[in-house]
């Protein structure tokens, strides 16, 4: 599983990967060597009885994971993505920050969702959403701005080694696409059904955040 894993998703974009089991780092370590040699310096053991912390609190792990399992993610201009997942669908509204200002609205529009074109690819490989998506971007007056998000999109999506297929932005902001699906993603692997709500909510799995400490 663990070299599969590395012989897909491990390239030259990836700082490294870290392995807290010497039997399983040496196993990685020459395995990478032989595919790979010049990834080879990348692959850092991780001595928990040394270090004494676990490696998942080292390196904030599971800060992070939490972060991928909310639906709200910040934009660096101070806009926002809200991510909602459904049965059918994946829908993702792009929201700019408060203070957008009354001069020159279209530019600050067409920044903001660039920034979310790019954000959005991110978000799809790191929370592994599969599927119909469709993004609600911000209204862009001028077509040619609508034209570059869309291929923004594109570029940024084609990191993805997971096949997806862009269709063209329509006159109110919406870009549908799709991503092959390839897991039951991550907010399904770590969550279970919520018997509140009947499923249609999620509760955090606490067993599997437990293992993480």
């Amino acid at each position: 599983m663990v070299l599969r894993l590395l012989r897909e998703e491990f390239t030259k974009e990836y700082r490294g990967v870290v392995v807290d089991n010497r039997e399983l780092y040496e196993e990685v370590k020459t395995y990478i060597e032989a595919v790979t040699p010049e990834l080879s310096e990348r692959i850092e053991y991780y001595d928990e009885e040394a270090e004494g912390i676990s490696v998942f609190e080292h390196w904030h792990v599971q800060e992070q994971l939490l972060k991928a399992l909310d639906r709200k993610v910040w934009l660096p201009s101070g806009g926002s993505l809200i991510v909602e997942r459904t049965e059918a669908l994946t829908v993702i509204d792009v929201n700019t920050g408060k203070n957008v200002g009354k001069s020159n609205l279209e530019e600050t529009v067409y920044r903001n969702n660039l920034e979310a074109a790019a954000e959005v690819a991110r978000q799809l490989r790191l929370r592994d959403i599969g599927g119909i998506i469709v993004i609600d971007f911000i209204d862009m007056e001028i077509r040619a701005n609508r034209i570059r998000v869309t291929e923004a999109l594109r570029e940024a999506l084609a990191r993805d080694k997971t096949r997806t297929e862009v269709f063209e932005i329509s006159d109110l902001g919406l870009v549908e696409m799709t991503r092959k699906r390839v897991s039951e993603g991550l907010i399904e692997s770590m969550s279970q059904g919520c018997p509140t709500c009947d499923g249609r909510g999620y509760v955090l799995d606490e067993t599997m955040l437990a293992e993480m400490q």
